[in-house]
């Protein structure tokens, strides 16, 4: 799968790295404290503080709730059940191998030494693989039928023996991949679509990532998305000048993110489609699709298409922030002035 560099050079990283490198980055600055095993237990809006489940009491100017798709300040701010799972039908293995078990095959070898994502495509089930940590992991998802009633975790464990069967016949590179993987050591992932919320926040109470909007893996959003979120939050608070200010830069964070990220995250579904095509007409339509992209045609591949790339990685979060701040700003002097008036 070929990168489009127009917007850069795209990043892959392991999530471990990624979170390693932002918590090293933060704990750089003198005015952040970090606290572990210090989980919320209930958001006190009016007050814009948390209880933690020790009973402690930390109080903020901004409360930002990032913890994910199982979030529980979310339920507290638009009600419980606020965002219901819908089972896409698939689920997926997660399987991460090192170069030094990769590197005796050649074919094998390959794939881990060079800077690409390969996708593997079937009836109901695909795979995408591509190295991580300077080349030193490959990360593998597969994505199949959900049978198996599996819970909406990153962490479930799943059975080497039915992820065997599941891509039994395929490409021999994927057999040899899959016999790598050690017994114990498979995780299995369902996949859910998570309608749009209501909103985003609440007072000076703000949710980002997967709190606010869950990704599906279809056009490997996710982490890309919360970051963007972050941007926006993070240039709007840099440009206040009072902690009165913060609920309308709340309300700017959600203007300039939740369409578009609602939009990126209901595209997964679409894709899903594409990929899982069985044999037939709609499967060799797509193929010759395949083959005209690549001499400058639309990719039915979503994450690979040229417009979709436009789209995801030619967007500005901070500059789009700050004009919807700079537009807010504006009407709330207009009212001001009439009011005064």
């Amino acid at each position: 799968m070929p990168v489009n560099k127009t917007y850069g050079q795209q990043v892959v990283i392991h999530r471990a790295d990624l979170h390693n490198a932002l918590i090293e980055k933060a704990l750089e600055l003198p005015n952040v404290e970090l606290r572990v095993n210090s989980h919320v237990a209930t958001v006190d809006f009016e007050s814009t503080s948390v209880v933690l489940v020790n009973g402690t009491v930390v109080r903020a100017d901004v409360i930002v709730a990032a913890d994910g798709i199982k979030s529980i300040i979310r339920d507290q701010l638009l009600g419980e059940g606020a965002s219901q799972a819908i089972p896409t039908g698939d689920a997926a293995y997660r399987i991460m191998l090192t170069k030094a078990e990769m590197e005796s095959d050649p074919e094998l070898k390959r794939l881990v030494e060079v800077p690409e994502a390969t996708r593997w495509l079937g009836p109901e089930r695909h795979l995408i693989a591509y190295p991580v940590r300077n080349h030193e992991l490959f990360n593998i998802v597969l994505v199949h039928p959900d049978r198996h009633g599996v819970e909406e975790s990153w962490t479930t464990r799943g059975s080497k023996q039915r992820m065997v069967d599941d891509y039994a016949g395929w490409d021999p590179i994927v057999t040899k991949l899959i016999n790598l993987v050690p017994d114990d050591e498979v995780l299995e992932w369902k996949l859910c679509l998570h309608p749009p919320l209501k909103t985003w926040i609440r007072g000076s109470v703000a949710m980002i990532g997967d709190a606010c909007h869950p990704m599906l893996p279809y056009v490997a959003q996710g982490a890309a998305q919360a970051v963007e979120d972050a941007a926006a939050l993070g240039v709007l608070l840099s440009d206040i000048t009072s902690k009165t200010e913060i609920p309308l830069a709340l309300q700017a964070y959600e203007k300039s993110r939740k369409e578009r990220a609602e939009t990126v995250q209901q595209s997964g579904s679409t894709n899903r489609i594409t990929l899982h095509f069985p044999d037939g007409p709609e499967q060799e339509a797509r193929d010759e699709q395949f083959r005209a992209s690549l001499k400058g045609g639309s990719n039915p591949d979503k994450w690979s298409d040229r417009q979709t790339q436009e789209f995801l990685w030619g967007w500005d979060a901070e500059k789009a922030a700050m004009e919807t701040w700079e537009v807010l700003c504006m009407a709330l002097a207009l009212r001001l002035h009439i009011c005064q008036g």
